[in-house]
């Protein structure tokens, strides 16, 4: 009863803020069939904007989002559905996240994260190779997060059954450890905790990941950068929208080829937010309280 209490005042909190409609903006309902039809699309809905797709709709005008998870079910002990704690030292604790890499673009954001002294967290496909196998050795030996986000980033096999996600899992995470001796302990869902995709109910691939001591993450600041046509100063302004909202800021970035402009806003991202105050960009670790759209505790 207190868990349900819990989701209901952290319901009414989004449809203060953000409005019924917000909440209730539309989803694919189908992403799968969407992909069989050659668009690559696999919608995920965070305050209406889509997220985490191959290829989304162009952006017509400059729209500014600074979205949030958009689904809130019971909230885990010690936290709320956004990833909010109970108590706040005073210190606000933002990370950086980005998925779909290793790229030919994750040099690039090395050596910015790098210059600027900031440590990130990559949700990492997998992708075999000597040049990729030198970018997952140089995230890990640079002090970042290995985080996994399948190996294979197919939606239509990975969500096919509990044994394909399994399965997926498992070489991601073997794999990395091959290669770069870390034993990675992070997932990040393709589509997010709440996507439509899976064929399996979520909750039970939570319940696998659970058992598999691995803590999944999802986001409360999108920066839409995953939005076909977008430029670097909308990208900015997205997330140091969201990113004031929050005790624990999650921002969502994706490092691919074909996402330049997340490079180019990357360095003013980190600027704007290291200016500040009582401000602190850091890695996920064991101790970061996980925003988590589903939450498996009922």
């Amino acid at each position: 009863m207190r868990l349900l209490n819990k989701a209901k005042e952290e319901l009414s909190w989004y449809e203060e803020h953000y409005g019924e409609e917000l909440l209730a903006d539309g989803e694919n309902d189908n992403p799968i069939e969407a992909e069989e039809k050659g668009t690559g699309v696999v919608w995920e809905s965070i305050q209406g904007e889509t997220l985490d797709s191959e290829e989304v709709k162009p952006v017509e005008e400059a729209e500014v989002t600074g979205g949030t998870g958009e689904k809130v079910e019971a909230a885990s002990e010690g936290q709320s559905a956004t990833g909010e704690p109970e108590e706040w030292d005073g210190v606000r604790r933002v990370y950086i996240t980005f998925d779909d890499g290793p790229s030919t673009s994750t040099n690039t954001i090395l050596d910015i994260l790098d210059s600027y002294g900031v440590k990130a967290t990559f949700f990492v496909t997998g992708k075999e190779g000597s040049e990729y196998a030198d970018i997952y050795r140089r995230i890990a030996e640079s002090g970042h997060t290995i985080g996994m986000h399948s190996y294979s980033h197919k939606y239509s096999e990975l969500y096919e059954s509990l044994g394909s996600f399994s399965a997926d899992f498992n070489k991601l995470q073997t794999y990395l450890y091959e290669t770069t001796g870390v034993w990675s302990k992070f997932y990040r869902f393709p589509g997010g905790s709440s996507n439509t995709a899976s064929k399996v109910p979520m909750e039970q691939l939570i319940d696998y990941l659970n058992h598999e001591n691995i803590t999944y993450f999802d986001w409360n600041v999108a920066s839409s950068d995953d939005r076909a046509g977008i430029n670097k100063d909308i990208i900015v302004a997205n997330v140091m929208t969201g990113v004031p909202k929050f005790h624990e800021a999650i921002i969502l970035l994706h490092d691919a080829q074909d996402k330049q402009a997340t490079v180019e806003a990357l360095p003013e991202i980190i600027e704007q937010i290291q200016a500040m105050d009582n401000t602190v960009i850091v890695p996920i670790t064991e101790d970061t309280l996980p925003v988590q759209h589903i939450s498996n505790s009922q």
